[in-house]
């Protein structure tokens, strides 16, 4: 057996909306760790990390793995992006950009290019066919009805698109998220007239972390967590655009 100490791992994942998606990595983290362990090749640490919409981000995770000889980032998501991919190596590079005596970093295969899936799958629907019906996991659930509060629109007049593509979470999109909320929920004003979103990447990744309001359709960036609160007040309370962050849009509001 190849000995692999010492080495860190990165698992790399697409983040989630659901909230559960840092803790399931982690376990999964763990569960990798262990798994290694038994077979008598543990590493330092077992990392997760997150392309996008999460934290920690990749730059994060190598950080925290940089002491290793060997860093293996493993591709946890699907369906696997070539242009994804090539960013990523770049993110690499950069990061490495300066550490003479850096780890060595290593991709391991997309996990749809992993040799071992498909016996791993059918292992999945051997098992699964000891499983109840769908019906008997449903139970007394109203399930053809939804609740009413799905057909109502949010009041609202401004939607504010906060972008969490790979390039902007790279960025210190994803570490600023929670601060852009909490001025939305903590500022009446705000709150009653701003629906804040997330979105996948928009494209003019050298301006991220990126905010665009609309229906002016004002794109802001770069936005530090300084300037955040302080764009967003201005733009929808006091119809004033910030001309030194503004990349596109209109300079004026109406």
């Amino acid at each position: 057996m190849t000995e692999l100490a010492p080495i860190a791992v990165i698992l790399l994942a697409r983040g989630g909306v659901y909230s559960a998606a840092a803790s399931d990595l982690a376990q999964l983290a763990e569960r990798v760790h262990e798994a290694l362990a038994a077979q008598g090749s543990a590493p330092t640490r077992v990392q997760p990390a997150f392309a996008d919409r999460l934290h920690p981000s990749l730059p994060e995770a190598l950080d925290a793995c940089a002491a290793a000889r060997t860093v293996v980032i493993v591709p946890v998501m699907s369906p696997d992006e070539p242009p994804l991919r090539r960013w990523l190596h770049k993110l690499v590079m950069r990061w490495r950009a300066g550490r003479a005596d850096g780890p060595r970093l290593v991709f391991a295969d997309p996990l749809l290019q992993t040799p071992q899936l498909p016996e791993m799958l059918a292992c999945t629907v051997r098992r699964s066919l000891a499983l109840p019906d769908v019906a008997a996991v449903t139970g007394e659930d109203a399930w053809e009805r939804d609740p009413v509060g799905w057909s109502s629109v949010p009041e609202h007049r401004h939607h504010v698109l906060w972008c969490m593509g790979p390039r902007c979470a790279a960025k210190g999109a994803v570490q600023q998220w929670p601060q852009l909320a909490q001025t939305v929920r903590e500022t009446p004003a705000l709150k009653k007239r701003v629906m804040l979103l997330q979105t996948s990447c928009q494209h003019p990744c050298n301006h991220g972390p990126l905010m665009i309001v609309y229906p002016e359709g004002v794109w802001y960036g770069p936005l530090a967590e300084a300037d955040m609160g302080r764009v967003l007040t201005q733009h929808v309370l006091h119809g004033l655009v910030d001309e030194a962050l503004r990349v596109h849009g209109p300079k004026a509001l109406p």
